[in-house]
């Protein structure tokens, strides 16, 4: 009977392969793997296997709110060191960070890294992927730019200052619930993609304090975009601000020649203006009415522009949005619903 002896079968695995199983795991995970195997502690630096840097706060556990507030410093800390180690900025594909908050300082080395390896020249970084839960992030640049980047996710407290963008590559850019993105930023970001497929905006948090949605949810313009997912979840408004309700969603903008599925989910806009979508062919519409009295949608113009479509998904919601025209005898929107 053969004995059977141990081995480290890991160390016995080529360099491109240990890349491969470090880069589907944190980073963080990564690092600590140094334990398994002789040939991986001997390794001064493991980056230089991975082409995938991912960083998740959510995966430690804090003891209480204050300390997880301190320890969000030590989360960056750690970041900032490992990207530091890094040993060539070149060889990274993808970059995935998810934190609480943090002071300034520490943000903005870890950012930094991050927007440099982004328009590093030869690099090959391809997704992009930045979520922010508190203490909002100021990225400005005066050019956000990269050559190779295709997919962008920009999620909650990030403030976006740019002069210029140019994504010449990008193919697939989702803004969630991005609470520093004014409609001038929304603009250049858009018209910097010139090849952008996909766009998925939410604004799913709002509430009475911030009493309208990102400008993003309001207004879609663009010639290449073929498929676009919108979920806004509006609040009702507060005593007196009606007027300051209306004055803000007044319209819902889309204009979009190569747009072939559009999933449309909000409260009603005073008016539609769905035009130039010839292409489109599947539709899911969660319309959903005012809770407040007073504040009323038109969905005629809406109804017109999706008419050449040949599949329509309708919400429960947007059944009753449907009852509610044809008893106001909308008798232009019937024609279409």
């Amino acid at each position: 009977m053969r004995s059977c002896s141990s081995r480290d079968g890991i160390s016995e695995l080529p360099d491109e392969i240990l890349g491969k199983i470090l880069s589907l795991v944190p980073t963080k995970v990564a690092a600590s793997t140094t334990v398994l195997s002789k040939r991986w502690r001997m390794n001064s630096n493991l980056l230089a296997l991975v082409d995938t840097l991912s960083f998740d706060e959510s995966m430690v556990v804090y003891p209480n709110v204050e300390v997880g507030s301190c320890s969000s410093d030590r989360f960056l800390d750690f970041v900032d060191k490992t990207l530091r180690n890094c040993p060539s900025k070149k060889m990274i594909k993808k970059i995935s960070l998810s934190h609480r908050g943090g002071r300034v300082p520490k943000s903005l080395a870890v950012y930094g890294w991050i927007l440099s390896a982004m328009e590093e020249q030869g690099g090959l970084l391809e997704e992009l992927h930045l979520e922010c839960t508190s203490n909002e992030v100021h990225l400005e640049r005066k050019l956000l730019t990269s050559n190779t980047l295709v997919k962008l996710t920009l999620s909650r407290e990030y403030s976006l200052e740019v002069d210029r963008v140019f994504l010449p590559a990008l193919k697939s850019l989702s803004l969630l619930t991005v609470g520093g993105l004014d409609y001038h930023n929304y603009r250049r970001l858009i018209q910097g993609c010139p090849v952008l497929e996909e766009l998925f905006v939410t604004d799913i948090a709002a509430d009475a304090a911030d009493p309208y949605p990102p400008c993003c949810t309001t207004s879609v313009e663009s010639p290449s975009i073929k498929r676009l997912v919108v979920s806004v979840d509006m609040p009702s408004p507060r005593p007196g601000t009606q007027q300051f309700f209306q004055e803000f969603h007044d319209e819902s903008v889309v204009n979009a020649p190569s747009l072939v599925y559009l999933d449309y989910s909000s409260h009603l806009f005073k008016d539609y203006r769905f035009v130039d979508l010839d292409s489109l062919a599947q539709v899911r519409l969660n319309l959903k009415l005012w809770d407040q009295p007073g504040l009323y949608g038109d969905v005629t113009n809406l109804a017109a522009g999706i008419s050449n479509i040949s599949t329509l998904h309708l919400s429960p919601d947007s059944l009753e949005v449907c009852l509610v025209a044809l008893s106001l005898s909308l008798t232009s929107f019937s024609l279409y619903c």
